[in-house]
């Protein structure tokens, strides 16, 4: 049984009312004036608690999409690398590859990998939503055309799973409906694993070994990924994240504009966040090493970025604040500040398809 899968949630849920309707009905015949009569009737209180948690729990994250598998709630990371393609091996997709995607709003296709990124040696999933134009093309085995299809690569928090953005945030609705009114300019959607090192949050940097390298897997490893699969090495990409993919969106963006031409930050931060209980000496080397300041100083173009925040969502609006405040001369920066909303779903939809045609005007620039 799937952590996500409906069969778990079901299972626990009518666990957590049989046993509940158990104890009600048969309370007063279980009962016996004893000390281990009283262990029993306390472990089943108890028990039917815990199948009531985890039943909300299953839900919750079924909404949320923070986990997709047992593996990643207790921290271990899955080995994907038996079943994993280099990218460096990979050929162009195929019909009989597209047969085996998943479809999605307008004829959209959801398109999963298992794949080892060239340049990291990581091995992890990614998926793609390919709107319905570019399936047609590819069905009929005809290589995609560069100049007309664009790029985004879209990032998730921590912990989050890429498809929080098709089963929370409703991209391929989003993408469906912008795809269908910008005809010869359609968006095709990258989401890459973001948390490839467990329960561990990598900030998708480079960190020292024996850590994966998360930003080389998220930047120029996609980029091969797409390059090999569609053979679009020509198409200019965008980055959008939410939460601390929106501080992932803003770095890789500003150092490596090579590979994106505009990000978008959505209650995102700007400076590294790695957990306090990490050794004080990796965190300032972390600091040090990601220091935005520095690396836009050392930009030799203007790059457009755009960011949002809430003042209801704490921590993102002081550090987006705190960001907005210093100067930023090589940044064509559009901010987008919200009278309320904490830091969650319900906030970040509404604001997902003003981004994407903001991203899409820019990235064509």
């Amino acid at each position: 049984m799937g952590l996500t899968d409906g069969l778990t949630l079901y299972l626990f849920s009518i666990a957590a009312i049989g046993l509940t309707l158990f104890a009600t009905i048969y309370w007063k015949k279980i009962y016996r004036k004893s000390g281990l009569n009283f262990i029993v009737r306390l472990f089943i209180i108890l028990l039917c608690q815990a199948f009531a948690l985890v039943s909300v729990g299953l839900q919750i994250n079924r909404a949320n999409g923070f986990f997709e598998s047992w593996n990643d709630l207790v921290g271990s990371t899955s080995n994907y690398a038996p079943n994993s393609i280099s990218t460096d091996s990979m050929k162009l997709l195929s019909k009989k590859d597209l047969s085996k995607a998943q479809k999605l709003a307008s004829n959209s296709r959801l398109v999963r990998e298992v794949i080892t990124g060239s340049d990291s040696k990581v091995s992890n999933v990614v998926y793609m939503v390919l709107p319905s134009v570019a399936a047609k093309e590819i069905e009929k085995g005809r290589p995609l055309n560069s100049k007309r299809f664009q790029v985004i690569e879209f990032l998730t928090g921590f912990p989050s799973q890429p498809i929080m953005w098709v089963k929370v945030l409703k991209i391929d609705r989003q993408l469906a409906l912008y795809n269908k009114s910008h005809s010869g300019h359609e968006i095709i959607g990258v989401f890459p694993q973001v948390n490839i090192a467990g329960n561990y949050d990598l900030e998708c940097m480079n960190l020292p070994s024996p850590q994966p390298a998360a930003e080389t897997w998220l930047s120029s490893d996609m980029h091969s990924y797409l390059g090999s699969r569609l053979g679009l090495r020509d198409s200019k990409w965008g980055i959008m994240g939410v939460s601390t993919g929106g501080w992932c969106a803003a770095m890789l963006s500003i150092r490596h504009t090579d590979l994106y031409s505009a990000a978008v930050s959505i209650a995102g931060y700007y400076r590294p966040a790695l957990p306090r209980k990490d050794p004080v000496v990796l965190q300032l080397a972390m600091d040090k090493k990601y220091d935005l300041t520095d690396a836009e100083a050392a930009l030799n173009k203007v790059l457009p970025i755009y960011i949002t925040a809430s003042l209801g969502d704490k921590y993102s609006i002081r550090e987006t604040r705190k960001f907005l405040a210093k100067p930023h001369p090589n940044l064509a920066i559009t901010y987008k500040e919200l009278p309320s909303g904490g830091h969650n779903s319900r906030v970040w939809v509404p604001l997902i398809p003003g981004a994407i045609d903001w991203l899409q005007r820019n990235i064509a620039v």
